[in-house]
């Protein structure tokens, strides 16, 4: 889809007004879209949700004398966080990605998804629901591969698992010969999920500003980036992810 196409979709909806403006630093209480940067390779939509709460604050304490009663008074600062959550499309790219900053519990990610789904469906982007892309493959043959040390895998068929993990501190499945032939014994048509834990090393992909924890849902077609990182080092994740599907 071109991009003066995508603009010209932008400019017939309800959101209009935030195409190439400044993040907003309100806190909605709802999550709301509400930026979009659109250049000639890449486009990405932003929406928050604001957060609040109280946190304990003793250097403000104090105690007062009141008609000879002391009182004693416990301080508090009022605190404000905001979640975000990005719609990501480099037009280079053969697959969209949606970043959560939020935690997933449970079913917590599916009112998201379908917040933002219905969003990019209002905007014109998709007619359809738009596919979400199966992982398990992927996750399968990178356990085979040495893009990335393998700290577990778990592969999933009816009626039960198997699980391969490293208990090496320093280490993955390919330091121990044991569990590599295990790995390698598993014919893989034979399951049709795969889960696993990775690491993306700089020893491995230079161009990362540092090493990524990541674990990989093969069928909920999910990443989870346990450390904090760059989008740069979240695209090299998600591009070796791709290479292996």
């Amino acid at each position: 889809m071109p991009k003066a196409e995508i603009r010209g979709k932008f400019e017939k909806s309800d959101f209009a007004k935030l195409i190439d403006t400044a993040v907003s630093y309100e806190f909605p209480k709802d999550l709301e879209l509400s930026a979009v940067s659109l250049t000639a390779d890449h486009l990405f939509i932003s929406w928050h949700k604001g957060a609040g709460g109280w946190e304990r604050t003793p250097s403000k304490d104090f105690e007062r004398i009141e008609d000879e009663e002391r009182y004693k008074y416990q301080a508090y600062r009022e605190r404000f966080d905001r979640s975000v959550v990005r719609f990501a499309w480099r037009f280079t790219d053969p697959f969209c990605a949606v970043m959560i900053q939020l935690a997933a519990e449970g079913d917590a990610h599916t009112p998201i998804h379908l917040h933002v789904r219905d969003d990019l469906k209002h905007i014109g982007l998709f007619d359809a629901n738009p596919e979400r892309i199966q992982l398990s493959q992927a996750f399968k043959k990178m356990t085979l591969q040495n893009d990335t040390l393998v700290q577990s895998t778990r592969m999933m068929t009816d009626g039960g698992h198997v699980d391969v993990v490293s208990t090496l501190s320093e280490g993955g499945i390919g330091d121990v010969e044991a569990l590599l032939e295990a790995r390698r014994g598993v014919n893989d048509n034979s399951f049709a999920g795969a889960d696993g834990q990775f690491h993306f090393l700089q020893t491995k992909h230079d161009k990362l500003s540092r090493n990524v924890k990541v674990q990989g849902y093969g069928v909920e077609s999910r990443v989870r980036v346990w450390v904090q990182c760059k989008r740069e080092d979240v695209y090299i994740v998600l591009g070796v992810i791709w290479a292996n599907q």
